[in-house]
Formats: C-alpha cells, sequence, structure tokens
C-alpha cells in the first residue's frame, strides 16, 4: 500500500529536507505557490514515480484541485503524514511603522492556510485504519518558531500569527488525539542553516535543516502511548 506524506511550504532548505527524509518510506506530494516550477531547486533524490508536486497558496479552492491531483494520480493511496511548513513574512520593525496589509499577510500564512490545510487533510486520516506500530491513523506537524510563545517587539506582524497557529494545534490534538490523528507543533528556536549548495555560508550555531527533517520523522514513528504534542528545537549553543 502506498503511503504518502503531504508537505505545503516545500522551498529549499528545510521543506526540501523534509521531503527528502520521508521519501524513504512515502511518496511525497510537495506543495507551495512556486511549484512545480521550482521542483528543481528542491534537488530531491526521489524517484520519479513516488514524487508529486503542485501549487497551493494555502487556500481553499488551491488545495482542493492539490487533493484531487493526488486521488487521481495515486488512487488507493493512504495519506497518513502532513506537513506544515509554510512562514511568514519576515518584516520587523517599530509597531507605528507597521501596516494592517502586514498584519494581514502572516495572518493568511500564519494560520488562515494552517486552519485550512488541516480541513483537508484530517478526513483522509479518519479515514485510515490505525497503523500496526504506532497506532496512529495520522500525523500532522505544524512548524513553528519561538515567536509563538513570546511576542518580541519588533515582531508585531508576525508573533500573533504563529500565536495562533500553536493554539490551533492544541485545539486540534485535543479533539482529533483519541481518534488516532497525532498532531505536533514544532518550535524551531534558532537561526536554520542556509542549503549547503547555496554557497552561503553555515554558522555553527544555525540548526540543520535534515535534523529537524529527522525529528519530525521520529514523531511520526512514535507510539500512541506515548505521544509528543509540542517539542523545540534548538543547537545546543543556542541562548534560550
Amino acid at each position: 500500500m502506498r503511503r504518502v506524506a503531504v508537505i505545503i511550504g516545500a522551498g529549499p532548505g528545510t521543506g526540501a529536507a523534509i521531503a527528502q527524509r520521508f521519501s524513504a518510506t512515502h511518496s511525497i506530494l510537495v506543495l507551495s505557490r512556486s511549484l512545480p516550477g521550482s521542483l528543481p531547486k528542491l534537488n530531491l533524490d526521489t524517484p520519479s514515480d513516488r514524487l508529486l508536486a503542485a501549487t497551493s497558496d494555502g487556500s481553499n479552492e488551491s488545495l482542493k484541485k492539490a487533493f484531487e491531483l493526488l486521488s487521481a494520480h495515486w488512487p488507493n493511496s493512504t495519506i497518513d503524514v502532513g506537513v506544515y511548513n509554510t512562514n511568514f513574512s519576515f518584516s520587523p520593525g517599530p509597531f507605528l511603522e507597521r501596516t494592517e496589509d502586514q498584519l494581514r499577510t502572516n495572518l493568511e500564512s500564519g494560520i488562515v492556510s494552517a486552519f485550512n490545510f488541516s480541513q483537508h487533510i484530517i478526513p483522509h486520516f479518519l479515514a485510515n485504519e490505525p497503523n500496526e506500530t504506532t497506532r496512529a491513523r495520522g500525523t500532522l506537524i505544524f512548524t513553528g518558531a519561538t515567536m509563538a510563545l513570546r511576542g518580541g517587539a519588533p515582531f508585531s506582524t508576525m508573533a500573533p500569527a504563529m500565536f495562533a497557529r500553536r493554539a490551533l494545534t492544541q485545539s486540534l490534538a485535543r479533539e482529533f488525539g483519541p481518534k488516532g490523528v497525532h498532531v505536533v507543533h514544532a518550535i524551531i528556536d534558532g537561526k536554520i542553516a542556509p542549503p549547503k549548495d547555496s554557497g552561503r555560508e553555515m554558522p555553527s550555531e544555525a540548526i540543520d535543516s535534515n535534523d529537524i527533517a529527522q525529528n519530525y520523522l521520529d514523531l511520526v514513528n512514535q507510539r500512541a502511548t506515548a505521544w509528543t504534542q509540542e517539542l523545540d528545537i534548538r543547537p545546543s549553543d543556542e541562548s534560550w
């Protein structure tokens, strides 16, 4: 039986690393605004028959089309992993210089699209039989950030969306955990290293995106008797 992982926010770096790590056990549907045209930039070493790319801006309509494409391309497959990795528009600055448009842009990617993605993928999970080993019907992971826990002074247009994303994961975990759906909020507390082929220097204190991906795979493999709902990921020398 074909298992499928759906990753939205699949760009070079973390999104690509997650897709690559899960490709050992799953077929992969990668979604972003720039896909499928930007697929070569992800540098995925995944057989073409196990990789599908589609465009999605996180809207209901684009997600509906993406899941219809998946169903047509891989009929009778089992969707049991979803990763919401969509980033926010990084626009720090003094509050009185921020705009409503900047706030709304971050709310769209931070929480509205996360809500939409969850509504599309959770019904697929609920239709699955529990995994023989983990007893999960599906795992839904949201990439978060430190500002989901505390709003820094220059982050007034970004932190509210990340707070809301965290709250959504808690509501979903409480509603669907008893039904076999593992919902996780992963707080990335630190800078993420650029892709190795980017030509940019990798700071010693940066988080390797491949290590983030391995953490996500470990979450999927957790048994239902000991699930993680939230974890924070940081390098050992990160100040916190």
